[in-house]
């Protein structure tokens, strides 16, 4: 089990408020130390973070808007920002695509493939 990130990230001070069961609210500093900590934790923790993240502005969506994102890939950047529907994604790029003269079926077509199956658009050197 390697804990190369860990090592790499060392320890991070962090300030924080915490409220007890008595609703005492205190302001405490602590420094976590990642040293010993796993690869494999640290993604974790990376992945359970970005994901409650996500999950906020994401409620806004239908059940069938949510079922599309299913096998999707979100930017760990921007999982806090507004989630985009998959037909919000594609009119998106429907836009980009028209204004740069393609026509709006070949654009539309563009677009559906590049949201529904980006990696078949990778250019490839």
């Amino acid at each position: 089990m390697s804990n190369e990130l860990g090592m790499i990230i060392g320890k991070i001070k962090q300030n924080m408020s915490i409220t007890n069961h008595n609703d005492e609210k205190v302001q405490i500093s602590v420094t976590f130390d990642f040293s010993t900590s796993t690869d494999a934790e640290i993604k974790g923790w990376l992945c359970g973070n970005r994901a409650i993240v996500f999950q906020r502005p994401a409620r806004s969506l239908s059940m069938k808007e949510l079922m599309d994102l299913d096998g999707t890939v979100v930017m760990a950047n921007a999982a806090g920002t507004k989630v985009k529907s998959r037909t919000d994604r594609i009119a998106e790029l429907v836009a980009v695509f028209e204004n740069s003269g393609l026509a709006h079926e070949m654009a539309l077509q563009l677009a559906t493939a590049a949201v529904d199956n980006p990696s078949a658009l990778t250019i490839k050197e």
